[in-house]
């Protein structure tokens, strides 16, 4: 019978695709991951990982042996977790997750906030998404969850709908609007500010290119919560989520408008990879995060 240990190294290498981050993940050494991966490969007499300038890429073999044993590992964990308490009072444990600067705006205050009343010793690493790059860093364990605007295609990643959102338009006090009403015109002639692609923040302009039509972009940012000022000062439109258009309700020389056009609503959504090793720890987070935000 194979040893479990062998068994948590083989998954955590196939995960992270990477020994030595397996090391880290499992809190053993280097070697000791390389000594039990020359274990597994005697045993399965197969060579399991090819050593690339990507990472450990997995043999046909190996990605067989993974569906085989990934499951059933991630069962006998959550068997042990039903009797074993995660110590939430006194752990250390540093959680990572992955939010846009408006998701942070929004969702961090809240989650800071419980976390420091249920587990004060328990810290945060926030990530900034980047949706090319999003399923990878779920599965290679380099973030523990993620919140952002659009679905994850990856089969093997986690999704719970927190709520369903819609874009407005902030509208620099300068602008001069017919009717106190954002028109079409208005809204291709001004001048716009837009967030990088990579955040997910795209759908405005999918819309716009459906249906034939341009809007002036005059300056592209990495991040929202850097153009109050910008608005303001120069006669820009930005379009934002509503829950983030409710921060700028206090600045009088921004006003909040709806859409010249009919957008549809999308959902909010938190993602994670169910990863063996870590069972206990990581569905707590996840529940108090599911607890927190819904």
């Amino acid at each position: 019978m194979i040893d479990l240990n062998l068994v948590k190294v083989f998954i955590t290498i196939y995960d992270t695709r990477s020994v030595s981050i397996a090391a880290e993940r499992l809190n053993i050494t280097q070697p000791s991951v390389s000594h039990n991966l020359s274990r597994l490969r005697h045993i399965f007499k197969d060579q399991l990982f090819t050593r690339t300038k990507e990472g450990m890429i997995p043999t046909a073999y190996s990605v067989q042996l993974y569906e085989s044993l990934n499951q059933p590992l991630i069962d006998i964990e959550n068997t042990i977790g039903e009797v074993t308490n995660f110590d939430i009072k006194n752990s250390e444990r540093c959680f990572k997750i992955a939010l846009t600067d408006i998701g942070g705006m929004y969702f961090l205050p809240k989650i800071y906030e419980d976390l420091e009343k249920i587990a004060p010793n328990i810290s945060l690493e926030v990530v900034t998404v980047d949706m090319n790059k999003l399923s990878d860093w779920l599965i290679t364990g380099k973030i523990d969850a993620a919140i952002c605007n659009k679905n994850l295609e990856e089969r093997n990643l986690n999704t719970l709908r927190l709520f369903q959102e819609k874009y407005v338009c902030l509208v620099s006090r300068n602008i001069k609007l017919i009717n106190n009403k954002l028109d079409l015109d208005t809204f291709l002639k001004e001048n716009h500010a837009v967030v990088s692609a990579s955040t997910g923040h795209n759908l405005v302009e999918s819309y716009l290119n459906q249906k034939g039509l341009r809007r002036k972009i005059k300056l592209r940012v990495p991040q929202f919560s850097i153009l109050n000022e910008l608005i303001e000062k120069h006669n820009l439109i930005v379009t934002v989520p509503s829950r983030i258009g409710a921060y700028f309700e206090a600045n009088e020389n921004i006003n909040i408008y709806e859409p010249p056009f009919q957008l549809p609503e999308f959902d909010v959504t938190l993602h994670w990879y169910k990863k063996a090793g870590d069972v206990i720890a990581q569905k707590w987070f996840i529940n108090f995060l599911q607890d927190t935000l819904s």
